[in-house]
């Protein structure tokens, strides 16, 4: 024993101080900071390297969980999969987001790779977003708000970042004065998935838990990302009933983008206006009357080059014309941006992602899982203590699907 209140490494703990482990290794920034944590504030000396193996170990009988209900889920005909689960309430509004963020595989420095390819690999990040709020008879709101002419958000999305730069631009928070200019659904509850698996994986996962929750059966039910291809697969494949939505801040920076590599500013003025008011194409025409009288972008153009800013631009639009009706959305009572995606994404990050983190396949994908599960305003892990004690002792406990 390691003081009064030490745990030895071949120590039995007790489920109270389990739980606390987890808990502490899950969501904390790393596990010495569990461990330092546990001793100060419940006098528990537990090492870093116990406090790991405990959250890798409980993690993976989430993980097995999930497993299951992903296959419960695969299995389902496409008609059950559309009603959705009649154990729970429908959400009001449902949302769908999802997006990636970043993280080190450990196993993959010093291995032979692609051109263009790192040790650094993509977890999948969803959030179902139980949400309220009033439709409209018209749009309630057909003035673009001052404060996104002058958005930091939309500034920094539109820089020439790298991808590890543009998740935290994405989050970027603009001032809670310039919020209130436009109100968006009220947020009721918020429930997390994070994987670092394939993006066909994760589909099947975010497919899964929005059945559980009753989001299939919402009056309204929203799919809002970023234009990323495999945010659209997925929601082609499992969510073809949600209203598809681009989000606002990415569509604003890419007009912002071109506008400042032209050097016009009261462009992108007039461009967010159009954008704003659902007149997209009025955009694009634009874009290509830039583009035809610039020439095409040549392929080893600089970041600085006005052509390869205005000929992305375009493309985009071009490609995400049919999720840019914003008018209709704010008249429906739905969001425009996946703010809460973003938020969700920073504190997956500051778990997992770090110059100085590096994690093996097994030990990140039951950290995303807990971290994922602390996050759930469903609690999740409530009901899996139960049913975890339950196989200890061979006791019945109350059943909740996970």
């Amino acid at each position: 024993m390691a003081g009064a209140l030490g745990i030895g490494a071949r120590a039995t703990v007790s489920p109270a101080v389990e739980r606390k482990m987890v808990w502490a290794g899950a969501n904390l920034s790393s596990y010495e900071e569990a461990s330092a944590a546990l001793k100060e504030l419940a006098g528990l000396e537990i090492s870093a390297q116990r406090i790991r193996r405990a959250v890798e170990r409980i993690g993976q009988e989430r993980l097995e969980e999930r497993k299951e209900a992903a296959a419960r889920y695969e299995q389902m005909d496409q008609l059950a999969r559309q009603v959705g689960s009649q154990a729970v309430e429908a959400p009001e509004v449902g949302v769908i987001s999802m997006d990636g963020g970043r993280y080190q595989r450990r196993e993959l420095f010093g291995q032979v790779r692609a051109e263009g390819q790192t040790h650094w690999r993509e977890s999948k990040v969803g959030c179902l977003l139980s949400m309220r709020s009033v439709e409209a008879a018209e749009d309630p709101h057909p003035e673009l708000p001052d404060w996104l002419l002058e958005s930091r958000c939309v500034r920094e999305l539109a820089s020439p970042m790298g991808p590890m730069g543009l998740q935290e631009a994405a989050g970027a928070e603009e001032p809670e004065e310039q919020s209130r200019a436009w109100e968006g659904p009220e947020l009721v509850a918020k429930e997390v998935l994070a994987s670092g698996e394939d993006g066909e994986s994760f589909g099947r996962q975010l497919g899964g838990r929005a059945w559980q929750r009753g989001f299939l059966r919402a009056r309204r039910l929203a799919f809002v990302a970023d234009g990323a291809g495999i945010n659209w697969q997925v929601q082609q494949e499992h969510f073809p009933q949600a209203m598809p939505i681009l989000d606002l801040m990415h569509a604003l920076s890419y007009a912002y983008g071109a506008s400042r590599a032209l050097k016009e500013p009261e462009a992108y003025v007039r461009w967010a206006g159009w954008i704003w008011s659902g007149q997209v194409d009025r955009v694009i025409g634009e874009l290509d009357e830039y583009r035809r009288r610039l020439g095409p972008a040549p392929p080893d153009g600089s970041e600085t080059d006005a052509r390869q800013w205005v000929d992305r631009a375009w493309t985009y639009y071009q490609n995400h014309r049919s999720r840019m009706n914003y008018p209709e959305y704010r008249r429906l009572g739905l969001p425009l941006t996946s703010s809460h995606m973003e938020s969700t994404i920073k504190q997956i990050n500051r778990r997992v992602k770090g110059t100085e983190k590096f994690w093996t396949g097994r030990g990140s994908e039951a950290v995303l899982q807990l971290r994922a599960d602390y996050l759930s305003d469903s609690q999740p892990m409530r009901q899996f203590w139960l049913r975890h004690q339950a196989n200890q002792t061979g006791s019945n406990a109350y059943h909740h699907s996970p």
